[in-house]
C-alpha cells in the first residue's frame, strides 16, 4: 500500500539517535525580528500575505496534544476528518516523520509575515518535535535538524548548537560506508505495480537525496568538513548510473549521466535538491550540470507553464530548484519561477474556507470510508462497511476547513479542478511547498551587501533596501520605493517587449542600460521612487496531458505495467495575462473544486488596500 511503503521510506530517510536534552525552546526565539508599518499597496499577489496565512494554518492544523502534524486531511467526506492512521498505520506515527518540515515550514512563513499568531503553539510543537526525538528511536532526523539550523540561524543558542551537533553525529554512525561511497538504504529495484508509481530505484534516491540536503546545509553553515566529506560519500552513492534509468530514450542519450529516470516524480527531485544542496557548499559544476539536467528532464512533464506537476510536492521542489540553480548561476530559470508561483504554487494553497467548505458539500459521501488495508484513495465507488469510531488521540473531525485554511492541499494532477476523490492533503505537501514560497519571496530582491539590489521576480516585496509595489497582472505598472540602494537591476519578465518599457524616477525619465535581461539603474538616491511602465501582453497557449490524471500519486514516467496512456491526451487552452493564467478551458462541469477562477484579472485597473507590512533584517541560508 502507498502509506506504508511512504511511511517506511520517510522512517529510513535519516538515520536516528536517542537524544537526551534539556534544552528549551522560547517564544522569544521563535518571534519574527523586524519592524512594521502601514501602507496603501496594489492588491495583487503578496507572498507576505500567503505567508500570514500559512502561519494560521500550519499552527492549528496540528494535533492538539503535543502540537504534531495529522498525516492526512480528507474533504471528500460529509464531515471532513484529519488523521494520523491510514493505510493500516494506526500509530500517532504518520504526521511525526515529518514534523520537522512542518516547524521549519512555520519558521519560514513568519519571517516572511512577521505574524506572531499562535506563537505558544509553535513553541509546543517545536519542544515537543525534539522530546519526540529523545522518546522515539525511530524518529528521521534530516528534516528535524535542517529545522533546527534553521532556528538557530534566526536566533544561535550554544545549547541548539550541541543538539545540532548531535543530531549530525547520528548520520556517522548510521551510514554504511564502502569506500568512497555511503549510503543509508541501499535495497533492490522496485519492480511491482503500486498506486504511487514508485518503481526502479525512486526510494533510494529520495532516501539518500534527503540525507545529502540536510549533511551538506549543515557544512555549509559550519565549514565543518567531516561532514562535508560524508555528503561527498553519499553523494558519489546517490549519482550512481543505476538510479537514473528513464523509462526510455533515444539510442545515442545517456540518460544516467544526465539526472533522467524512471519513477515517481518527487522522489528523484527530492534527490535532485540534496545534490544541488551540495553543489552549493562545494561548488561543484559537475554536480550543478547534473541537477540542471535532470531539473530539465522533469519539465517535459505535466504542464510546466504553470507548475502542474501532478503532486504538489514536485510542484514546491521544482520551484527550489529554480530558484536555487538561478541563484547559483547554474541556470537561468526566473521565468519558470515567476510562472509557477503566480500559478499552482499559489493557487493550491487554501486561501477561502467558504470554497473548500462548499466542495466539501457537494455530493457528500456519507460518513468517513475505513481506511484500513486501502491504498490511500478514496473514491465514491469504493465505500466499506461503516469505519470505526474516531480515535481522539490521532484523529478529529473539529471545525477541520477553518482549521486547514492557509496550507497546501496535495492534488496537482489536473488544471481546471481537483476531482472529488482527490480532495485532501498529505502532510508532505505543506512541508514541501512552504519553502519554495519563502525561496520565492526571499529572492524577489537580493542584495549583495554593499550598495547593489537585484530584482528577480516583479511581485510585492519589502526589505531593507527597498520596497516594491505590483501591480501586475492588472497593469504593467511596477514601482520601487528606494530605501539604501545606490545600483537597482530589475529582471524584465520575457513576455515583455523592451521597446515598450517607459522609466522614470518621479517626473523625470530614468536612465538605464541592460545586463541581459536586467535593466540596470545606477546613481540612486535614498527615497527615489522607481517606476517602470509597460503594456500587459494576453496570449493563449494549448497543451495536452498524457498522464493519469485521476490519481495524483500516479504522476510518473512509469505508473506500472497496466497502465497505458491515453490514446487522445485531454487539451487545454491556457489564456495568459503575463505570466499569470486568469483563464482555462474546457472546465469539467459541476467540478467540486475548480482552479483558476480568476476573472478579477481580466480587469485593466488594480485596486488598492491598506495593509501593515513587515520587514526583517534577518537572512538565512535555506
Amino acid at each position: 500500500p502507498r502509506i506504508i511503503i511512504l511511511l517506511v521510506a520517510l522512517t529510513l530517510a535519516s538515520p536516528v539517535l536517542a537524544l537526551e536534552t534539556d534544552y528549551q525552546v522560547s517564544i522569544e526565539q521563535l518571534r519574527p525580528q523586524g519592524i512594521y508599518y502601514e501602507a496603501e499597496v496594489p492588491d495583487t499577489l503578496d507572498l507576505a500575505e500567503r505567508g500570514a496565512l500559512l502561519v494560521k494554518g500550519l499552527t492549528t492544523f496540528l494535533n492538539p496534544g503535543h502540537q504534531e502534524p495529522y498525516g492526512h486531511a480528507f474533504f471528500n467526506v460529509r464531515v471532513p476528518y484529519m488523521t494520523s492512521a491510514w493505510g493500516g498505520v494506526t500509530s500517532g506515527s504518520w504526521g511525526n516523520p515529518n514534523w520537522g518540515k512542518i516547524c521549519e515550514a512555520m519558521m519560514f512563513a513568519r519571517l516572511m509575515s512577521g505574524s506572531e499568531v499562535n506563537l505558544d503553539i509553535q513553541q509546543k510543537s517545536v519542544q515537543n518535535m525534539i522530546a519526540y526525538t529523545k522518546e522515539n528511536g525511530s524518529t528521521p532526523t534530516a528534516r528535524i535538524m535542517m529545522a533546527l539550523m534553521t532556528l538557530n540561524q534566526q536566533k544561535p543558542d550554544p545549547k541548539l548548537e550541541e543538539i545540532i551537533e548531535r543530531l549530525n553525529e547520528s548520520f556517522f554512525t548510521h551510514a554504511t560506508i564502502e569506500g568512497d561511497l555511503a549510503y543509508y538504504y541501499g535495497g533492490e529495484s522496485a519492480t511491482e505495480e503500486t498506486k504511487l508509481g514508485v518503481i526502479g530505484y525512486g526510494w533510494q534516491s529520495f532516501i539518500q537525496g534527503t540525507a545529502i540536503r540536510a549533511l551538506s546545509r549543515k557544512a555549509a553553515l559550519s565549514g565543518d568538513q567531516r561532514t562535508l566529506e560524508l555528503a561527498r560519500k553519499v553523494k558519489n552513492y546517490a549519482m550512481l548510473p543505476k538510479f537514473w534509468e528513464p523509462e526510455v530514450q533515444p539510442k545515442v542519450f545517456m540518460g544516467e549521466e544526465r539526472g533522467h529516470f524512471m519513477g515517481h516524480h518527487h522522489s528523484f527531485t527530492a534527490a535532485l535538491m540534496g545534490l544541488l544542496e551540495y553543489a552549493d557548499a562545494t561548488q561543484d559544476s559537475r554536480v550543478y550540470q547534473f541537477v540542471r539536467d535532470g531539473y530539465e528532464y522533469v519539465r517535459n512533464m505535466g504542464i510546466a507553464r504553470i507548475g502542474l506537476f501532478g503532486e504538489m510536492c514536485t510542484c514546491g521542489d521544482m520551484t527550489w530548484l529554480a530558484l536555487k540553480l538561478s541563484r547559483a548561476g547554474a541556470g537561468d530559470y526566473w521565468e519558470d519561477v515567476d510562472l509557477y508561483v503566480r500559478n499552482n504554487l499559489t493557487e493550491k494553497q487554501i486561501t477561502d474556507a467558504s470554497k473548500l467548505q462548499r466542495a466539501v458539500e457537494h455530493e457528500p459521501i456519507l460518513g468517513r470510508l475505513n481506511p484500513k488495508g486501502t491504498d490511500g484513495v478514496q473514491k465514491p465507488e469504493a465505500q466499506m462497511a461503516p469505519p470505526p469510531p474516531l480515535d481522539p488521540t490521532i484523529e478529529t473531525e473539529d471545525d477541520v476547513v477553518n482549521r486547514c485554511l492557509g496550507v497546501y492541499l496535495s492534488d496537482s494532477s489536473q488544471p481546471t479542478h481537483i476531482p472529488k476523490h482527490c480532495l485532501l492533503w498529505v502532510i508532505c505537501c505543506p512541508g514541501n511547498c512552504t519553502p519554495a514560497l519563502f525561496g520565492a519571496w526571499d529572492s524577489t530582491v537580493m542584495w549583495d551587501g554593499q550598495e547593489s539590489a537585484q530584482i528577480n521576480l516583479l511581485l510585492n516585496r519589502v526589505s531593507p533596501w527597498l520596497d516594491m509595489d505590483s501591480y501586475l497582472p492588472y497593469e504593467g505598472k511596477v514601482v520601487i520605493r528606494n530605501k539604501t540602494a545606490r545600483n537597482i537591476s530589475v529582471r524584465i519578465p520575457l513576455w515583455v517587449k523592451r521597446d515598450t518599457i517607459q522609466a522614470s524616477i518621479g517626473s523625470q525619465p530614468a536612465k538605464a542600460f541592460w545586463n541581459g535581461n536586467y535593466m540596470v539603474f545606477t546613481g540612486l538616491k535614498d527615497q527615489d521612487v522607481l517606476t517602470l511602465e509597460f503594456p500587459m501582453i494576453e496570449r493563449t497557449e494549448t497543451y495536452s496531458l498524457k498522464w493519469k490524471e485521476e490519481d495524483f500519486w500516479q504522476e510518473s514516467t512509469n505508473p506500472g505495467p497496466s497502465w497505458e496512456p491515453p490514446k487522445e491526451p485531454n487539451k487545454f487552452t491556457l489564456h495568459f495575462k503575463g505570466n499569470t493564467l486568469v483563464d482555462i478551458s474546457p472546465r469539467f462541469a459541476n467540478a467540486a473544486y475548480p482552479l483558476f477562477e480568476r476573472d478579477h484579472y481580466k480587469q485593466n485597473k488594480a485596486p488598492l488596500k491598506k495593509v501593515k507590512r513587515f520587514v526583517t533584517p534577518v537572512q538565512i541560508n535555506w
